[in-house]
């Protein structure tokens, strides 16, 4: 069954952004004349995903007002007759549905946590994509990173996928890595080693958070432990014990991965794509 539905995280304090996210979301930065969650979200409508579920923080409006509408904003421009810019604003909130969850504190901490939140929301049996609001690929030519991923999922013929990039070996230690085995030719999931010394790295492949989940490997998340040492709920703890039981498969980006979590990777985001953009109008 190919997926329809995606899951992104949007309820992080954007604490690395400080203070300049005190007043708007990591989410909705700037990225040429785009907010970060909008380059995610055009990949995921163009591999054919219909509805697309953020998880917020309580109170936040901001990526409501631009996927929903902003009553308030569209008045004043009909009042300004500003006709094109009403209908730009209506592409954006036309081009899929759009649910909101919120994600309280007392909900608990934890990569898992936002997914839970939004289990209810998800049918049993669909395939579902899950993804974080504050990084993505790029691909200049506008091809879509997110159909190949489905891609791979549906010829990986197991009940989910995960991205993955491929780091230089004196990097290895500061992520967390796969552990892979090939299985007819095509490359599956074995383990997630959380940020391994350099001699005892697994791989080179390092885990960048965007997965595919049926819903029997969402059971493993729904039921996933706290983390020992912090009492934090990791969706990596989930997929790396159902990689035990069932066939993950492994999607190697073709992409450019772009992460915009700290102010020196989100100026090089807006470098790459304005360069990348520059070209393509050329």
């Amino acid at each position: 069954m190919k997926p329809t539905t995606a899951v992104i995280f949007a309820a992080g304090t954007g604490s690395r952004m400080l203070p300049l996210t005190a007043a708007v979301q990591k989410e909705l930065l700037p990225i040429g004349n785009r907010p970060v969650a909008d380059y995610i979200v055009s990949d995921l409508v163009a591999a054919g995903v219909t509805r697309i579920i953020f998880v917020i923080r309580p109170g936040q409006t901001g990526l409501k007002d631009y996927y929903l509408g902003n009553p308030e904003l569209e008045g004043r421009l009909k009042l300004l007759d500003k006709t094109d810019a009403i209908a730009q604003l209506e592409t954006i909130h036309d081009q899929a549905k759009f649910d909101f969850v919120e994600h309280p504190l007392s909900a608990g901490y934890g990569t898992a946590v936002p997914l839970q939140l939004a289990l209810p929301l998800l049918t049993t049996d669909e395939p579902a994509i899950v993804c974080s609001g504050d990084d993505f690929i790029w691909r200049p030519d506008g091809t879509s990173e997110m159909a190949d991923f489905i891609q791979t999922y549906q010829a990986g013929r197991g009940a989910g996928a995960l991205m993955a990039r491929e780091v230089g070996a004196h990097e290895v230690s500061a992520f967390g890595l796969l552990q892979t085995h090939e299985d007819n030719g095509r490359e599956y999931l074995t383990d997630l080693i959380e940020k391994p010394s350099d001699h005892d790295a697994p791989s080179n492949l390092v885990n960048i958070s965007k997965y595919i989940l049926d819903g029997t490997l969402r059971e493993y998340v729904r039921s996933v432990k706290p983390d020992p040492k912090s009492g934090e709920l990791f969706i990596t703890d989930a997929v790396g014990a159902a990689a035990k039981d069932q066939k993950i498969a492994v999607h190697r980006i073709k992409g450019q991965y772009l992460d915009t979590g700290n102010l020196e990777s989100w100026l090089h985001a807006n470098q790459v794509v304005t360069a990348g953009s520059q070209k393509t109008a050329h």
